[in-house]
């Protein structure tokens, strides 16, 4: 006679609790941990008016837009002779410029401009 395989116990109900209770305060710590994050990201991003909050979408959108404004500050300085260093680092030269294509200008050159 074999000896007969026991098959693995189903984990009991104060068990189930006590694992979800853990995958629950593991949620917590990282839903907190990413509102950190988006809080210190908030700082860094210039806004107009200073003390608007961002939404989460509003924040990373914005952070992509003024990284790329401050790569084209870096490229091509804050100097350039319409004061937006962002047009032209799209379109290049003036020469370039199709006049199909409508004048952008980024948030960041936008705020400058005003300031200015």
């Amino acid at each position: 006679a074999r000896p007969r395989r026991r098959l693995p116990r189903k984990p009991g109900p104060m068990v189930m609790v006590k694992q979800r209770q853990a995958a629950n305060a593991r949620e917590r710590d990282r839903t907190q941990s990413v509102n950190t994050a988006f809080t210190a990201l908030r700082t860094l991003i210039p806004t107009e008016p200073v003390d608007r909050k961002l939404s989460k979408i509003e924040t990373l959108r914005l952070a992509s837009s003024y990284i790329s404004h401050l790569a084209n500050v870096l490229l091509l300085g804050e100097g350039c002779e319409d004061g937006q260093p962002c047009f032209s680092a799209i379109y290049g030269a003036k020469g370039d410029l199709d006049s199909k294509q409508p004048r952008s200008i980024c948030t960041f050159c936008l705020s400058n401009q005003r300031k200015g």
